[in-house]
């Protein structure tokens, strides 16, 4: 499948209760659109818990007249499970209109990669998916899924959720997805706003969204970042800027530089090296893989 993607002048955050705001209303002035996380389902006992922050991002957003969807991190290891989900984001969503659609997150639950539905197989994965999404739909939302690149291509059958709503992210200077087509693609998780003290996740959207759902406005050419992440070319490689929690394939070649477990996850194993690296260097020790730490490492 050939993209069928073009710059746009939509963009769309996501928050959550790792994302404090003090001011919503500067929101408005980077972001079309918001996906607020609803909650999750806790890794190993699977207790469904609220987001600490939901209701008062919720405010913010409302208040200030800013679109929302919403997003649920699940640990669902049946499809039963994957219902209740479902119902649980119906039932805390009820009073609001979102514009976006309720996107079910399908990742590691944490860097450990120890949840009770992280070793989940591809097939029981994309069912338990495709069980929220449906009811999602019948309780009169919008659906969609989240995931990276690399999930949707080896942890899930894309293909049969093409029907939802496709939510990729890749934190790189092109996407190079063809699994399906996708409304959204994650760009960047170190984007900011003055006068707020947090890193967002920032996104390009595809498709014009209203009241009434996203519809409309199919892109033509896949856009080059130009700028917007902190990718650059380090003795003819490319990279990017890689800390604690990302995960990548440039996380996977500085673990690879520094002889750590190359599972593409910047847990507290590889900051630690970072670290090490950055002090028997003469680096600031900061624990961040970025141009300097790349330049001594390549």
């Amino acid at each position: 499948m050939t993209e069928d993607v073009k710059k746009t002048e939509l963009y769309v955050g996501d928050i959550s209760q790792y994302n404090p705001i003090q001011h919503y209303t500067l929101l408005k002035g980077h972001f079309d659109g918001v996906i607020v996380r609803i909650g999750y389902r806790g890794y190993s006992v699977g207790t469904l818990k609220e987001d600490a922050l939901f209701a008062e991002h919720m405010r913010g957003l409302t208040e200030n007249s800013i679109p929302y969807g919403f997003y649920f991190m699940g640990q669902a290891v049946t499809e039963e499970e994957a219902v209740s989900e479902a119902e649980y984001c119906h039932e805390m969503t009820k009073s609001y209109s979102p514009s976006l659609p309720v996107y079910y997150d399908s990742e590691l639950s944490n860097p450990k990669g120890d949840g009770r539905a992280d070793h989940l197989s591809r097939r029981v994965r994309t069912d338990i998916t495709k069980a929220f999404c449906k009811k999602i739909l019948q309780l009169g939302m919008q659906a969609g899924v989240y995931a990276s690149k690399s999930w949707f291509e080896t942890k899930l059958y894309a293909e049969e959720l093409a029907a939802y709503s496709i939510w990729v992210a890749r934190y790189n200077t092109t996407l190079g997805y063809h699994e399906t087509g996708y409304d959204m693609w994650q760009y960047t998780s170190d984007y900011r706003i003055p006068g707020i003290n947090t890193r967002f996740d920032r996104s390009y959207c595809y498709r014009v969204f209203d009241l009434n759902g996203i519809s409309g406005a199919k892109p033509d050419e896949e856009p080059v970042l130009e700028g917007k992440t902190e990718g650059y070319l380090v003795k003819g490689q490319t990279v990017t800027t890689v800390r604690y929690d990302d995960q990548n394939e440039y996380v996977r070649l500085l673990q690879g530089k520094l002889s750590v477990e190359t599972d593409g996850i910047f847990g507290a194993e590889t900051e630690a090296a970072v670290r090490q690296f950055q002090r028997e260097h003469g680096l600031t020790v900061d624990g961040v893989a970025g141009i300097e730490t790349w330049n001594a490492l390549l």
